[in-house]
């Protein structure tokens, strides 16, 4: 008896419990819900902002047609509003669209370079509140003046891709071999934002205005700046790249930022020692003068074989940092046709590289100090460990300091592998012609 009491207990509570646990009396159903893929923000002309959506089209994603315009139903639409606030726009484009914004899905935020030189801090403590945002969502900042946010996001037309989240996470995840931009996600913008050690960084974004190759100025190029009689792969940022073609928007380069403000910009070989000098790098092409034939240029695959080593110490009020990064690198081509694979010629080529890449990383984190006065590459985190308490890190205030730090930078590369060829080609026909 008391058995069966049990039972018809136990299956009274299961069944009570059945009803009172459902979890669909807040369901909101997929086809009523409308998702951003990337959202801007500009300064606005009769308002505070200028709100940007690039929404996806379900339905053309579906079918895989359309490629943002290419042809057939399109993936994304956009929608601009001017709006006192992020969310009051929201509210606002709910009004005309016939699905509710769900921001779940949101991959970008794009922000104009006029409201990034202003300062981002309001606007990324609005978004971070919400339950909806991402916080691995990319920041990026458009170049230029003007709504630039809203020009780039409409520049995006996906040429290979008709998933619009899939060309942005492909694209902003291409950092890791390319070297030429970063992993600037929202939560790590935040901590940054508000740190004492490191500064915050965020993608650079520009849409191209080239339509022939006849157009294109090398000028816009910041070579002359690093001394060179012709521009890199790497000398160029978003908005200013040498090419032509029916995809328009551009990233490369990074913002730099002091707080929540931009201070200014690095082009995409100094985001590379960027990567390099915070233990971010993955692999890259680089393009080297040829160390004996200067008229000529030996190509490399670079790869980070260990972590930098970082350390810093004061001598009186000012730091002194020393910096050193190991590689590990590739031949790909020698111009010239010089054996550097012959093992009494590869040490020319290894110091050839290390110099090169050595220069290059002191002038960029000169650069950061003096002019920029942005400790980006978290330097500062090394100098924390030698204080006992918080409020000593505090007082001793790092950023200040940092604008006169002096660096000591170490390379040391090794060439591992000369690719498919073991000789030089035009090596072996001179030998077959000496014969």
């Amino acid at each position: 008896m008391k058995n069966r009491i049990k039972i018809v207990c136990f299956v009274f509570v299961v069944c009570f419990l059945s009803t009172t646990m459902t979890g669909c009396f807040d369901r909101r159903e997929l086809d009523d819900l409308a998702y951003p893929i990337a959202i801007g923000l500009d300064k606005g002309d009769n308002n505070f902002l200028k709100l940007t959506l690039q929404l996806a089209v379900p339905t053309a994603i579906g079918t895989g047609e359309g490629g943002g315009g290419a042809g057939g139903s399109e993936s994304i639409s956009v929608t601009t509003v001017e709006t006192p606030s992020i969310y009051s726009g929201l509210n606002m484009i709910n009004t005309y669209l016939s699905k509710q914004i769900n921001l779940s899905h949101a991959k970008v935020l794009v922000f104009s370079e006029d409201l990034a030189r202003e300062g981002m801090n309001k606007y990324i403590n609005a978004i971070l509140r919400s339950r909806e945002f991402r916080p691995n969502a990319f920041v990026l900042v458009a170049r230029g003046k003007g709504a630039m946010a809203e020009k780039y996001i409409r520049s995006v037309k996906p040429e290979l891709e008709a998933n619009p989240a899939k060309y942005y996470e492909l694209v902003l995840r291409a950092y890791r071999y390319t070297g030429f931009t970063a992993d600037a996600q929202l939560v790590n913008f935040h901590h940054r934002m508000t740190s004492y050690d490191i500064q915050p960084v965020a993608v650079l974004a520009g849409v191209g205005t080239f339509e022939s190759l006849g157009e294109i100025d090398a000028e816009e190029s910041t070579f002359r700046e690093k001394e060179r009689e012709y521009p890199f792969e790497g000398d160029f940022k978003a908005g200013d790249m040498p090419k032509v073609g029916e995809v328009k928007s551009e990233t490369m380069g990074l913002a730099v930022f002091k707080g929540a403000r931009m201070v200014g910009e690095i082009d995409g070989e100094e985001t590379i020692y960027y990567l390099m000098v915070s233990g971010e790098f993955g692999y890259t092409y680089m393009t080297l003068p040829d160390p004996i034939n200067k008229d000529t240029f030996v190509i490399l695959s670079v790869k980070q074989s260990r972590p930098p080593v970082k350390k810093v110490k004061m001598e009186g009020d000012k730091p002194v940092v020393s910096v050193k990064v190991k590689l590990e690198a590739d031949i790909l081509s020698i111009q010239s046709g010089i054996n550097y694979e012959s093992t009494d010629k590869v040490s020319v080529m290894e110091e050839s590289a290390e110099e090169f890449i050595k220069s290059g990383i002191q002038r960029y984190l000169k650069r950061t100090a003096e002019e920029l006065n942005s400790d980006m590459c978290g330097i500062g985190t090394n100098m924390k460990g030698k204080f006992l308490t918080w409020s000593d890190w505090e007082k001793f205030d790092w950023k200040s300091k940092y604008k006169d730090s002096t660096f000591d930078v170490s390379v040391d590369l090794k060439i591992r592998r000369p690719g498919l060829l073991v000789r030089s080609a035009d090596t072996q026909i001179m030998e077959g012609e000496g014969k």
